[in-house]
């Protein structure tokens, strides 16, 4: 379940001309994945890509550890700014890499210019999937 503030952070951190990257921070609860903050990844490379910087990526997971960040890594968002909501071969390749972090790994893909997000995750038997918006709350 996504939160109002999670998604008026990650509206912030994507309205600009680059692709957007950064964490989803949350839990699993009463059988919901609860998404209730975002780590943005601080860089912006070109319009139709961005890395999470490596040191950035361990600096989040020492203060994980060291508890100065609550909650775990239960997925990634980044912006398609004007591109549409899809998961390219790269998407995929690394949303499948959030599953050492949880076995319920999410993938937001926002794009800024038509105001639309989704949200993908990995299905036994089916591979990604793109969640129906009935299956996401926002409150």
């Amino acid at each position: 379940m996504l939160t109002n503030r999670v998604i008026e952070k990650i509206a912030r951190d994507i309205n600009r001309p680059f692709e957007r990257i950064g964490l989803l921070m949350g839990t699993l609860e009463d059988q919901s994945l609860w998404i209730n903050e975002i780590i943005a990844g601080g860089t912006e490379k070109d319009t139709v890509s961005c890395v999470f910087p490596a040191d950035r990526l361990a600096k989040v997971a020492n203060d994980i550890v060291e508890g100065k960040i609550t909650g775990r890594i239960v997925g990634w968002y980044h912006s398609h700014p004007g591109h549409g909501l899809f998961l390219s071969q790269t998407d995929i390749d690394t949303h499948m890499q959030f599953y050492q972090f949880s076995p319920y790994a999410v993938s937001l893909v926002a794009d800024p210019t038509s105001e639309e997000f989704g949200v993908w995750i990995y299905e036994n038997g089916s591979g990604i999937v793109q969640l129906p918006a009935n299956y996401l709350h926002i409150i």
